[in-house]
């Protein structure tokens, strides 16, 4: 979706280094942009100024984080003035200045008075969307709406409960699942109801098995059912994605039958040993019939509607 893979440098200043990671990298990241950043490029036994000129200088374009912490930077004037230099008149979109906290900006980019994304508010819509659009990215809905989808998704999976993430429209979600596979949620793995090897039941438990790193053989059913129970019964609580949960209704997979699922519900409500996150494009509650034994499942629904 996005209008083009540019390389986007990031220069700011420490002090925004939690905003930088947790908001703007992700954000650009699933939009489409190639972001260089030094926390991912930097590497030891190398000095400090060579590496952030040579990862500038790949740069098509530089994002340039205000604050006064920034302006007090040397190596954050230092990359400033480098950008600058490469577009002094502002006529080429290759410097984007963003203000974080609000701070004079300097006389080079006053003189020129180009357009700048004002986030000094960080929910604000129309500064956000002239950023994206600086650096070639595209999310398919408003960055606030995908990064409160992210994190109310991130808060309830780390409480140990399920989420259904219904995605309107053309949204990049899978960005969405990729961040939050950092950190707390390093141990949350994917499972495609795409890929063909899951159009069958035992194909779904041996891709379901070897995301959590099971390579052995899965026995034919109804034996499938039971090793998929035994290793997890065996692992502290386990997090599963499966994407386009929509292949999953009986009208669409009568193979799966409704053993796996009352399985599911199992490991989901009873032994507690299953964390699912459900992506599909209509609610989960309309995907099975009422009598399901999924269709009572605890699953808190986070939806993220698209532009168009």
């Amino acid at each position: 979706m996005s209008t083009g893979a540019r390389k986007v440098f990031i220069s700011y200043s420490h002090q925004q280094g939690d905003w930088v990671w947790d908001r703007l990298v992700p954000v650009l990241k699933a939009g489409g942009a190639e972001v260089l950043i030094d926390r991912e490029r930097f590497k030891a036994g190398h000095a400090m100024f060579g590496q952030m000129d040579a990862i500038q200088d790949a740069a098509d374009v530089h994002v340039l984080i205000f604050s006064p912490d920034y302006l007090a930077s040397a190596a954050c004037v230092h990359e400033m003035e480098r950008a600058i230099a490469r577009d002094p008149r502002f006529e080429n979109g290759i410097v984007v200045p963003l203000k974080r906290v609000d701070v004079t900006l300097p006389d080079s980019i006053r003189g020129p008075n180009p357009l700048y994304a004002d986030l000094t508010a960080d929910n604000a819509i129309p500064p956000w969307g002239l950023l994206l659009g600086a650096c070639g990215a595209d999310l398919g809905t408003d960055a606030p709406l995908w990064i409160e989808a992210r994190d109310e998704t991130r808060r309830l999976l780390l409480r140990g409960q399920s989420v259904n993430l219904v995605v309107n429209g053309d949204v990049e979600w899978r960005g969405l699942l990729t961040d939050l596979q950092r950190g707390d949620l390093a141990d949350l793995v994917q499972v495609d109801l795409a890929k063909g090897v899951t159009a069958s039941r035992r194909g779904l438990i041996s891709e379901i098995l070897r995301a959590f790193g099971m390579t052995v053989p899965v026995p034919p059913e109804p034996e499938d059912l039971g090793e998929l129970d035994r290793f997890l019964s065996v692992r502290p609580r386990s997090r599963l994605a499966l994407t386009h949960f929509d292949l999953a209704a009986p009208a669409n997979r009568p193979a799966y039958g409704v053993d796996l699922f009352a399985a599911l519900r199992y490991l989901v409500m009873d032994s507690r040993k299953l964390v699912l996150l459900v992506q599909s494009r209509r609610p989960f509650t309309t995907l099975l019939p009422l009598d399901h034994p999924l269709s009572n499942v605890d699953l808190k629904t986070v939806e993220i509607r698209g532009q168009r």
